[in-house]
């Protein structure tokens, strides 16, 4: 548990120091609403991971690059404490913030979060695709950087998640001696906090979209609470479209429309793509900011965000082409390039076609159908049964959600429409790349909540409630009966999530201090090319210590190093 403490607390620092730097010097004319905690923590996971991402490109990411990066955090840190104590100006921590007294609930339920997250995060990491290929994807950057052709050794290490990356940055293997896996546990402590933090289901006349997605984030953490330890991508790129969702709302609420806070919730959008391309589809909200912009005639503004975007998506393409020969795998479509490590476009096709199937339940390729309805019934019923009353809520959301659309368009409410348009978009590309509830199930709870929120609001509306402050009082019972079940229905999760501590007398001791390591499985070596390539005795797991290694044998006869060492990487004949 401590070692799992020390390393949040570096990640919460180092986020912390250069998500306020940059905020504060690129939005220093909107510090009111950008001069937040998690405004900076998310700029600066961003920052952190895009160094993490250009260092990979030239060097191994572990000691010299976290050393690095801890000796620009003390002189960022030296810089705030000087203008702090020595100039006149304000130098606040977060001036985009008025600190009152937090309600004692708030105070216990966050306590309660970070009690069970740190224990949730102190366990081994049992998520099948982590012993398949996450943690050899974290060692291979934490060794040797990125490694051309990688994707030849092991097609799933071409999926070059931009979160791998920032684990191995945050992993201190050369500190504490193992590759600590806590940055899954860190994004989920960070959205519970801020759920915790800035809900507001009683304190307001007129529930808000923002409060039922901000349940929903906490719904989600504890479904995925047997992964927090793992080093999947799954949770932190669904956090991310939750959080942007939610932040689009809030600006929404306020009555912002201020195309620049929109445009840094679509940077964080981009951002979201390169962590999981099942993310991408959050991207369409950019239309919003830049409708503003054009009806502002502000070109600068959308050079400035155009090059940022580009920015963040570089580094992701950069690795991508290192490492598959594609610019985005498994999508041999965008084929740019042909560098001799280039993957046969044979293995893209047969990847993109089994990540389908499995997402659609189908266990037997040549009985797939890729017709809508040759496929949809058996994917239906293949759910388990609350995922059914799930996506049968969605279905049921849908007319309502184009209702609401058409009537905000038509009353030029168009930061609503942009919101409601783009979970329409989510589920589309959901269902027709990958739908896996791991994958985007998010999006199904995100499109109830928005619809409640929206239809909870329009009713308001109708009905005449205003939205002062006032607590509970000024609602009619159908808005205080929906805030009894939002509310219970995020407890019950929570005390899910608090069963974990029915667990804490099987822990060992040395938990305490350390973190269960990543899980083993038998491998035996094979020469390739002179060198040792391990494989797994039986199945396809082979988890981080037999290093490097592959499931599949069967290309270990055309595979061969491009060099002298695994550094030139690999090509196959």
């Amino acid at each position: 548990m401590l070692m799992v403490f020390f390393s949040w607390l570096i990640i919460g620092g180092a986020a912390l120091l250069f998500g306020k730097a940059v905020t504060d010097s690129v939005y220093r004319n909107r510090l009111e609403e950008m001069g937040r905690p998690d405004v900076y923590i998310m700029t600066g996971l961003i920052v952190l991971n895009i160094y993490a991402q250009l260092f990979s490109l030239f060097y191994k990411v572990a000691g010299i690059a976290d050393t690095i990066l801890g000796a620009v955090g003390i002189l960022l840190f030296a810089v705030w404490v000087f203008r702090y104590f020595r100039q006149k100006k304000s130098a606040a921590l977060f001036p985009g913030c008025t600190w009152e007294r937090p309600a004692v609930w708030r105070i216990a339920a966050m306590l309660f979060c970070f009690i069970l997250t740190l224990i949730w995060t102190t366990q081994e990491p049992r998520q099948y695709d982590t012993g398949l290929y996450h943690a050899q994807a974290i060692h291979w950057i934490e060794d040797y950087g990125v490694v051309p052709g990688l994707g030849n050794l092991h097609m799933r290490l071409a999926y070059n998640s931009a979160f791998m990356s920032l684990q191995a940055l945050f992993s201190l293997g050369w500190l504490v001696g193992q590759s600590v896996h806590s940055l899954n546990g860190f994004f989920c402590l960070a959205a519970l906090l801020y759920a915790c933090a800035t809900v507001r289901l009683w304190g307001e006349k007129s529930l808000r979209t923002s409060d039922f997605l901000k349940c929903v984030m906490v719904i989600f953490v504890v479904q995925k609470r047997y992964d927090i330890s793992s080093s999947g991508t799954d949770i932190w790129a669904m956090l991310l479209v939750l959080y942007v969702l939610i932040k689009w709302s809030e600006y929404g609420e306020r009555g912002r429309e201020d195309g620049v806070m929109y445009g840094w919730l679509c940077l964080v959008g981009v951002y979201a793509a390169t962590v999981k391309l099942s993310a991408a589809s959050i991207v369409v909200l950019a239309l919003y900011p830049l409708y503003l912009f054009v009806r502002e005639k502000n070109g600068k503004a959308v050079f400035a965000h155009v090059a940022a975007g580009l920015f963040i998506l570089m580094p992701f393409l950069i690795r991508n082409v290192i490492i598959s020969g594609y610019l985005v795998y498994p999508y041999s479509g965008l084929d740019f390039f042909n560098p001799d490590w280039k993957m046969d476009e044979a293995v893209l096709a047969e990847d993109s076609l089994d990540i389908k199937i499995f997402a659609r339940g189908v266990t037997n390729a040549a009985e797939y159908d890729d017709s809508f309805f040759g496929w949809i019934p058996g994917w239906f019923f293949r759910q388990g049964m609350g995922d059914r009353v799930l996506i049968a809520a969605g279905l049921i959301c849908m007319p309502v959600v184009l209702y609401l659309l058409i009537r905000h368009i038509r009353s030029k409410e168009y930061v609503w429409a942009a919101l409601l348009g783009t979970g329409i978009v989510n589920l589309i590309f959901w269902l027709e790349t990958a739908p896996h509830m791991r994958y985007g199930g998010p999006y199904i709870y995100a499109f109830v909540a928005l619809t409640i929120g929206e239809a909870t609001g329009l009713l308001g509306k109708t009905a005449g409630i205003e939205k002062a402050a006032g607590g509970m009082e000024g609602r009619p019972v159908w808005e205080k009966a929906l805030c009894v079940v939002a509310a219970a229905v995020t407890a019950v999760f929570l005390l899910q999530y608090g069963a974990k501590l029915a667990d804490l007398s099987e822990m060992e001791g040395k938990d305490l201090v350390k973190q269960p390591d990543y899980l083993s499985w038998q491998s035996t070596q094979y020469p390739v090319d002179g060198v040792h390539i391990w494989k797994p005795d039986e199945g396809d797991l082979s988890g981080y210590f037999a290093f490097p290694a592959t499931p599949q044998g069967g290309q270990l006869a055309a595979l061969r190093l491009r060099g002298e060492s695994f550094q030139e990487g690999f090509r196959h004949e």
